[in-house]
């Protein structure tokens, strides 16, 4: 499921609980790690929801090429979208992350936290990553290793990077690509976490799509937000707005730190299924 979805998803007739199957985390989308302490969490922000209503639980864990993977996705009902104001990107304060592994040997997702905190405690004494390594049903039908690091900000933004490791592409598990080591996909995930730091802005380049959709459904105020600079996805994602919600975005660059400041008035999305108190 893409992040694009739930903004919709907020605007159905009764609160949704449905349970998702098949590839948890791979090396193509954003993993449900990354969904649980980044999306889920500039969702709440924005629309103003608390971690009961909106909640994603990870059940099974699945990896190209075969899944197996479960989760449970929980959304409540909201009325309207508030007022999207974020431009405070803040400075990096402590940085959390979790590595999994699924049907390989529980010490690779050690040997990825030791990799990424050797590049990261350079830089922050605040590093923090769990482990998550399943094994039996629930590490799902593939073997595959991964690790998601979140930088939070002193202004409450986060920024996500997460690197995986998998085997072949679904329906060609003839065609396995060969793991490489944890070593490196630690050492690969806190460089992009660096590269995201560096590129400023309230949030990361894989959710910038996102937070410009939710400025766009917001009222019809001016909704403003400060991204770094855009992705391709982010740049269709304007596009797509233009052309279905006939909303504009007017752009202004700050010089000093190259980040954008975006605004828009928005199209003042209401769920008219039902009332919500």
């Amino acid at each position: 499921m893409r992040a694009s979805c739930l903004p919709f998803l907020l605007c159905i007739s009764q609160p949704l609980s449905i349970t998702l199957k098949g590839i948890t985390n791979d090396h193509v989308d954003p993993g449900l790690d990354t969904w649980r302490t980044v999306t889920l969490p500039l969702l709440r922000k924005v629309a103003g929801l608390n971690d009961a209503g909106l909640e994603l639980k990870i059940v099974k864990r699945g990896a190209r090429p075969a899944g197996g993977g479960e989760v449970l996705l929980r959304v409540p009902l909201v009325k309207q979208l508030p007022l999207v104001s974020m431009t405070d990107e803040g400075m990096v304060k402590r940085i959390r992350g979790i590595a999994h592994s699924m049907r390989v040997p529980p010490q690779n997702a050690n040997r990825m936290v030791d990799a990424a905190r050797g590049v990261l405690n350079q830089l922050l004494a605040d590093v923090y990553i769990f482990t998550d390594a399943m094994s039996g049903a629930a590490a799902g039908a593939s073997p595959g290793f991964g690790i998601t690091l979140v930088a939070e900000t002193s202004s409450g933004c986060l920024l996500g990077a997460e690197v995986s490791a998998t085997q072949g592409t679904a329906g060609n598990a003839a065609a396995a690509d060969a793991l490489i080591i944890p070593e490196d996909i630690g050492r690969a995930a806190a460089q992009l976490l660096l590269d995201e730091v560096a590129r400023g802005g309230v949030t990361d380049g894989s959710h910038q799509g996102l937070l410009l959709l939710l400025a766009a459904l917001g009222p019809e105020e001016m909704n403003q937000v400060r991204l770094g600079p855009l992705t391709p996805y982010a740049i269709r994602t304007l596009r797509h707005i233009r052309e279905f919600f006939n909303v504009q975005f007017s752009m202004r660059t700050d010089q000093q730190s190259g980040t954008i400041f975006l605004s828009c008035i928005g199209a003042g999305l209401k769920n008219i299924n039902r009332k919500v108190t």
